[in-house]
């Protein structure tokens, strides 16, 4: 209530019609929900059926009062001879004897009612209802003579500008700081308008209010500035009634705090344990400390400092404009306590508000992992249905294994990680009734873009592109919320990082400054750990692969194959080696798991076990790409070379389909050479690389004018590149799958997949329990030249070795004893030395 002349308030009244009662009503637009006194409501239930909604609800108002409702009911009524349904808050006690009902800007919307104040009419469609207004002035409180009371000063300079509103922190005396609530009486002033109410008091002695600069011209409160005086809540006598009477607008507004609040907050909240810099020397922590500690604007641990933004503006179209309700699920005991206190929480931060909307969708709790024994939850919205009626909206999302060629390879890396990233993106008004939830705590609404929603994840990406597309390179890179910095030195990561949380601060988003990894060589990273050798399956995503069961139906082999898909590129010859497993995914076909089966699952499960690294791609050096093609799958690679020693790039490969099956053998080569160029095309485009292939053949078959048109379309999308065609025998290509082996059944893989911790022993023990290489050394052993001519023991190790090029120091050698499943790649030169490597 005003302590200036604007007392004087005209109420517009109107009659509602309950059976054979009459109640009178507030229409009221500052309040966004209904009110119902519980006298009256005792009344209606008498005649009329009441339909229970929620219970317990409480609401936080404008100045930080938290206003106890009992429940919510949804009653049926009539105004004149029209029937209206809507949702009512019923409170703990009655507030006036004038009117028990008060109609709120819910009623309002949601019935497009239009007020004709000057002729005393609503307006609903096309029908018009009279209300009366209540000229009388607002009750004012009045103290008995023996009431103490307290001086109230400003805590802090307030500048308000014209016409518009700002927060007041203001400080009581000690001797009311016992007090629970008291009632704050403004000081009058011309110039200002502030409100009449009751207050909590926090622990520090302050309460919070709100001021109105009501003239055209800045005003500034000084600190300590004299601001009217509070009284016990015990003292207090109103007139007309026992009960407060409140300002209907003061009901359900959002607790907001200012821009300079919030950024205090931050600095208050964050401190240096937050981050974990143990890895880092004295020197460097500090250095990097100070830059963290500087950039304060950008970390948040609360969702009351989480930041927002209005740069983007999520659409929430629907293919119709149906209402959808659904009851709400229960709440498990366990997470009863969770789901009170993250509500409160999210409804304190203004990040979802108390609901009317004829919408209403259930909420689940979903385990977090933690490394404590203490259980947490995430509280998730259950949007299918509306997700099954919204439009979609599709954005491509950067390729996993683009940002890890684009980032590895540097010396130091720092991983940040956006705070509830969906939770800072303002949500229109007009939708956020849409997505409201129900509950047995209440029904709320969300402000901000809440997770589980069709579309979230594309308009997240549009945000984050936004923001930091032109700082994206080879040092900045980023996948929804997390964002990855590479940096060769220190000095270089501050630089880099300081640019990053400038760009973040100017889009007012923030970080959790508990789930950040800053300046280390060797970081996990979208399940891959990252470093300047390259990237290899995080050790999270091994134990995931490696203690897959064995799957027993279709649905479990699909998820165990759309996991595996996530590594592909790591794994040569993915499609041949996973052809079995992939048979049993088609339809019509009955699901059998066969040996061959068994055999594909346990040769994918070693692969990732031997941690394969793919070191990163350098620009200034050759490329070469290198292609194989079997009856059923075809395969190609990407290699640079160091020094001597190829390296991998990147795999690629395909199952054929049955027509491409029919091909010939020396089609089937070009088909490999066609896909692999078309595949790796962003890095073979505009530059001269060499292409590796063992199809003497192929070279001049591609040089003949007569071709079929598909062979032809192919030979003209090469001629768009530029390379060397040059041949190499089979056993030469890591591409090739070395089948000339004479010896039925034995298996033999590329060169760049070996077992972590192999030794001389081992590896002679499971040649020899292997019924294929066994057989080999048998022959050997009996000097048979003719069917073993490819094959000698070496005398040092006593391993069987496969000639690749006679006459030279090192011979390359590589067994695939298929029982075990090892694959190895073996330098053995004539000077009795050897050695495993990784490449």
């Amino acid at each position: 209530m005003s302590c200036n002349s604007s007392n004087n308030l005209n109420l517009s009244i109107i009659d509602l019609k309950f059976s054979d009662s009459c109640f009178a009503a507030l229409l009221d637009t500052g309040a966004n929900v209904s009110l119902i006194q519980p006298s009256a409501l005792e009344k209606i239930k008498e005649q009329n059926k009441v339909t229970f909604v929620s219970r317990s609800v409480r609401i936080h108002t404008l100045n930080n009062n938290t206003l106890p409702y009992h429940s919510a009911v949804d009653i049926k009524f009539r105004i004149g001879n029209k029937w209206f349904s809507n949702l009512f808050f019923v409170t703990q006690t009655n507030w006036s004897s004038k009117y028990s009902i008060i109609l709120g800007y819910d009623f309002i919307q949601k019935n497009c009612i239009v007020l004709d104040i000057p002729n005393q009419k609503i307006l609903i469609e096309k029908q018009s209802f009279g209300f009366y207004e209540d000229t009388s002035r607002n009750r004012s409180p009045s103290l008995s003579a023996d009431t103490e009371s307290s001086q109230v000063r400003l805590v802090n300079n307030v500048t308000i500008l014209s016409n518009s509103s700002r927060i007041l922190k203001l400080k009581i005396s000690d001797s009311f700081t016992n007090e629970k609530n008291v009632v704050y009486i403004p000081s009058c002033n011309a110039d200002i308008s502030i409100n009449e109410s009751i207050h909590n008091v926090d622990n520090s002695g302050n309460i919070i209010t709100i001021v109105e600069n009501k003239t055209s011209n800045k005003i500034t409160l000084r600190k300590n500035s004299k601001l009217g005086q509070v009284h016990s809540t015990t003292d207090f006598i109103f007139r007309d009634s026992n009960d407060f009477d409140e300002e209907p607008n003061e009901i359900l507004q959002v607790n907001t705090l200012t821009a300079d609040e919030i950024t205090t907050l931050r600095r208050e909240e964050l401190n240096a344990d937050d981050f974990n810099l143990e890895h880092l020397n004295e020197t460097e922590k500090n250095e990097i400390l100070k830059l963290l500690m500087q950039n304060f604007k950008v970390f948040s641990k609360s969702y009351q400092t989480l930041g927002c933004t209005d740069a983007i503006t999520p659409e929430f179209k629907l293919l119709h404009n149906f209402p959808i309700q659904t009851k709400p699920y229960p709440i498990p005991k366990i997470a009863h306590d969770f789901a009170k206190q993250e509500i409160q929480k999210l409804l304190e931060a203004g990040i979802i508000e108390p609901s009317t909307s004829n919408y209403s969708f259930p909420i689940i709790f979903v385990k977090k992992k933690s490394d404590s024994k203490e259980l947490k939850f995430r509280m998730v919205v259950d949007y299918r249905l509306l997700n099954s009626v919204r439009e979609s909206f599709k954005i491509c999302l950067p390729k996993i294994a683009d940002i890890l060629h684009e980032i590895s390879g540097k010396k130091w890396y720092s991983v940040l990680d956006l705070k509830s990233a969906f939770f800072q993106i303002k949500l229109k008004n007009s939708d956020k009734q849409k997505l409201a939830f129900c509950s047995e705590l209440g029904n709320f609404q969300p402000t901000r873009l809440p997770f589980g929603s069709k579309n979230s994840t594309s308009y997240f990406h549009l945000l984050i592109s936004k923001c930091l597309d032109d700082l994206k390179g080879p040092n900045i890179q980023y996948f929804l919320d997390d964002i990855i910095i590479a940096a060769n030195s220190i000095s270089e990561m501050n630089t880099r990082l300081q640019l990053v949380f400038d760009r973040l601060a100017k889009f007012n988003l923030t970080l959790d400054p508990n789930k950040i990894q800053i300046c280390k060589t060797n970081i996990t990273y979208l399940g891959f750990n990252i470093s300047a050798n390259g990237y290899a399956p995080s050790e999270d995503n091994i134990q995931k692969v490696t203690k897959f069961p064995v799957p027993q139906n279709v649905k479990q082999l699909q998820s165990y194959l759309g996991m595996m898909n996530y590594f592909r590129h790591l794994i040569f010859n993915y499609a041949e080696v996973v052809e079995p497993i992939v048979n049993l995914t088609r339809k019509g076909t009955p699901f059998v798991w066969s040996e061959n089966c068994q055999d594909a699952f346990n040769v994918m499960q070693k692969i990732i076990l031997n941690k394969s690294t793919i070191k990163n791609y350098d620009e200034s050096k050759p490329l070469y790409l290198t292609t194989d093609a079997s009856k059923v799958a075809l395969c190609a690679i990407l290699l640079q070379k160091d020094g001597e020693n190829f390296y991998p790039i990147e795999f690629f490969s395909k199952q054929l389909s049955p027509s491409e099956r029919n091909y010939s053998s020396i089609r089937r080569e070009l088909f490999a050479i066609f896909m692999g160029i078309k595949h790796f095309r962003e890095y073979l485009y505009g530059r001269h690389f060499y292409l590796l292939t063992d199809a003497k053949s192929l070279t001049y078959h591609m040089n003949l004018d007569k071709q079929p048109d598909i062979v032809k379309r192919w030979l003209l999308y090469l001629q768009d590149f530029s390379y060397n065609i040059d041949h190499i025998k089979g056993c030469d290509n890591p591409a090739d799958f070395l089948s000339r082996m004479q010896i039925e059944d034995v298996e033999v893989n590329n060169l760049f997949h070996m077992g972590d911790q192999l030794s001389h022993s081992n590896i002679k023990l499971c040649q020899s329990m292997d019924s294929c290489t066994s057989e080999i050394i048998k022959r050997i052993e009996e000097k048979d030249t003719k069917t073993c001519h490819k094959y000698f023991i070496d005398s040092y190790t006593g391993l069987l070795m496969f000639k690749i090029k006679s006459g030279k120091d090192q011979i390359l050698n590589k067994i695939y004893s298929q029982k075990f499943s090892e694959r190895l790649f073996i330098s053995c030169s004539c000077s009795s030395f050897w050695c495993t490597e990784n490449l």
